[in-house]
């Protein structure tokens, strides 16, 4: 009986290390950090892009793959564009 006395007593001791771990870990995340991706050295931060810079970002990126969608097209259907492409190349 005395070793099961013992036994509980260091569960609960365990249990109030972890405890005492996971309110030290809440404590350090602050609330504003949670836009942060990536802690660099140094201070830096990378911090997760606003909507604003998201829309631009995606704007870029849909209007360059149209503009690559288009100008394909426009080199199989028009022979002079493709002479041109080619010559270009050559130069």
């Amino acid at each position: 009986m005395g070793s099961k006395a013992s036994n509980s007593k260091k569960n609960k001791d365990n249990s109030k290390q972890t405890n005492k771990v996971k309110e030290n870990v809440r404590k350090a995340a602050n609330p504003n950090d949670s836009d942060v991706l990536v802690n660099l050295p140094a201070g830096l931060k990378y911090k997760v892009p606003g909507k604003r810079q998201r829309v631009i970002i995606g704007s870029i990126v849909i209007g360059l793959n149209l503009l690559l969608v288009i100008s394909v097209i426009f080199y199989f259907y028009n022979p002079s564009f493709q002479e041109f492409i080619y010559n270009f190349g050559r130069n």
